[in-house]
């Protein structure tokens, strides 16, 4: 039996839905939603984004899918087995002033993560210049340790970056020949250190530890299970935060704290709440559901953030099918006609939408 529900979008938010097989064979509906906020200056109340950043069906690059990170990860997967926060930003030195070295802060509920960041350096004669003095610089791999050499030699946790055995950045506008961002305590000064690639954006899939996850491909996999996903796959493939950005769950009330990563110099704030609710309405019921954020997106330099959910279900057999999804509160009768397969109708010409209800939650 396959999917065939409708998804009736009574909010400012996104949505959108998508059918996949799970490695058992079964089809998995998959419900995802994508609500931002913004708050347009520092210090301004985050209020519902005129434009909504959207449902990613595919991944988003930086620049050129094959030499960039991820500004954005496809949001088709069923299930996360934590919360995650990436952060898409700018290192903005104190009031403008030129710097050559400054550290950059995130902090949302137990995460609390510090990065250095410092200016353009060569090779020359043996060891590292002295950092170039910078006003702005971009937080991505491109720019961490890392990268893919000419002759092939990959440093697999980050072949997008710079520094490893010398090799340049992928992104040919980067003109650095060491790392722009590290973890503080690990400096890269010379060739022969091997410190962890740091950044607040997504991990590629491809990438060193998260790939680990992705289950076995072999030709016994060939054989038996192509094309579904291996037996083995572990869920938490499906992160693409670095594990120090990953946290049990969000609870809706987060104060976050961001550090360097705007031009005021500190951006503090409490994560919105969505509560408009979701009604899965099968043959036989009606079911809510609460819209749990499972990714929060932080873009500083947009002053926007984005709360991603999802619920998935798989197909059962002789079970009551799922026929609608409402997301937003609406009357009972419009609820009770969709039950019943009838046509709402209001003498005053309402929708069912009850535009009195908030949404979200500062």
């Amino acid at each position: 039996m396959a999917f065939n529900v409708w998804l009736e979008n009574r909010t400012p938010f996104a949505s959108a839905t998508h059918v996949q097989a799970n490695a058992d064979g079964q089809e998995v509906f998959l419900a995802m939603f994508s609500a931002s906020f913004e708050a347009r200056e520092q210090g301004a109340e985050l209020k519902p984004a005129d434009e909504q950043l959207p449902v990613a069906l595919g991944d988003v690059p930086f620049g050129d899918p094959a030499l960039s990170s991820n500004r954005y990860e496809a949001d088709i997967v069923a299930e996360k087995p934590t919360a995650e926060v990436i952060v898409n930003g700018t290192a903005h030195s104190p009031k403008g002033n030129p710097v050559r070295e400054m550290q950059v802060g995130l902090r949302i509920g137990g995460v609390q993560k510090v990065l250095n960041v410092l200016g353009d350096r060569i090779f020359d004669a043996g060891s590292y210049s002295a950092p170039h003095p910078f006003r702005i610089m971009p937080i991505v791999y491109e720019r961490a340790y890392g990268g893919t050499t000419p002759d092939g030699k990959v440093e697999r946790r980050n072949p997008v970056g710079v520094g490893f055995h010398h090799a340049p950045s992928a992104d040919p506008g980067v003109k650095t020949q060491a790392p722009n961002v590290t973890y503080p305590g690990e400096p890269f000064l010379s060739p022969a250190d091997r410190p962890r690639p740091a950044g607040f954006g997504a991990l590629g899939r491809s990438w060193q530890p998260r790939i680990g996850y992705a289950g076995t491909y072999d030709q016994a996999w060939i054989d038996t299970q192509w094309p579904l996903p291996p037996k083995d796959f572990d869920s938490r493939y499906n992160l693409c935060a670095p594990a120090d950005q990953q946290m049990p769950q969000f609870n809706g009330r987060e104060d976050v704290s961001l550090v360097g990563l705007t031009p005021t110099g500190r951006w503090d704030f409490r994560l919105p709440r969505v509560v408009a609710p979701l009604r899965l309405i099968f043959d036989d019921r009606v079911e809510e559901r609460a819209f749990r954020a499972d990714t929060v997106i932080i873009e500083p330099d947009l002053w926007r953030v984005t709360l991603k959910a999802r619920l998935s279900l798989v197909t059962r057999r002789n079970a009551p099918a799922l026929r609608e999804i409402v997301f937003g509160h609406v009357s009972p009768v419009l609820l009770s006609a969709l039950r019943k397969r009838k046509t709402y109708l209001n003498p005053l010409g309402s929708d069912g939408t009850l535009h009195h209800r908030p949404v979200w939650q500062p």
